[in-house]
């Protein structure tokens, strides 16, 4: 039985070394671990080169630094040089919960649109922060043309899910249960879920990621092995990682 973390902070981590032995040894095969901005992105790609093969970095600035930032073009340049060592784009997105202002959400919005172009040029996948702004994001991400999505923790409405995954867009399960959470797996389609721990935010760290296994079986009735199967197999194909199936 093999596992997935979609998403996680390991640079939130100063003992990750000991967090990814952990992990290994609980059975996660592989953690896609995303910076935020700045020297996130640096350490990021410094643990993913470290321990290459099971842990892959994908790099972008969050909207909660995006919106105090006053440009964005040090992050992006940082992103094309390393193009060579990073999986996707992300996490990159909108948050109006933490935006207080009309120029706040501009500069989110302008961030967001950026990333998304270079996503779309490099054909990379996304990965997307989309906190109270669930509709925003779609509708950006539809206008930009991206294939390849992951929306990161989703907890908005289910239609705006089930239009999500109509299109091909791929949606992260934390281990953390709630009402909104509970309609999305149990309605949108197995092969459109992932697992994710957020960790340190959410779980407490990627070995936590059976937990959303254990939650995305019991609500859809379905067998574990059946859900660690079927996500593994989405998120290999989603951040072209083919090289994992059979891996041991």
């Amino acid at each position: 039985m093999q596992l997935i973390d979609s998403h996680c902070h390991l640079d939130s981590f100063k003992n990750y070394d000991d967090v990814i032995s952990r992990a290994l040894k609980a059975g996660v095969r592989a953690m896609i671990t995303s910076g935020c901005s700045g020297k996130n992105n640096e350490t990021t790609l410094e643990i993913a080169q470290k321990h290459a093969g099971c842990v892959f970095p994908v790099i972008g600035v969050a909207p909660q630094e995006a919106m105090d930032m006053e440009n964005f073009d040090s992050q992006l340049s940082f992103i094309k040089e390393n193009r060579s060592k990073i999986i996707g784009v992300g996490e990159v997105g909108l948050d109006f919960h933490w935006a207080n202002t009309p120029e706040q959400k501009a500069r989110q919005q302008e961030c967001f649109e950026r990333f998304l172009e270079y996503a779309v040029s490099e054909k990379l996948p996304i990965v997307v922060h989309s906190r109270d702004a669930e509709k925003e994001v779609l509708d950006a991400v539809m206008k930009k043309g991206v294939e390849r999505v992951l929306l990161h923790c989703f907890s908005g409405q289910l239609s705006i899910a089930e239009s999500a995954a109509e299109h091909g867009f791929l949606i992260s399960v934390p281990p953390v249960p709630s009402r909104t959470r509970e309609k999305i797996i149990k309605y949108i389609p197995l092969e459109n879920l992932l697992l994710e721990t957020d960790a340190p935010y959410l779980g407490g760290e990627p070995a936590d990621i059976k937990s959303s296994a254990e939650l995305v079986a019991s609500i859809k009735g379905a067998e574990l092995g059946e859900v660690c199967s079927v996500t593994t197999t989405s998120c290999i194909r989603l951040f072209g990682l083919e090289g994992l199936h059979g891996s041991d």
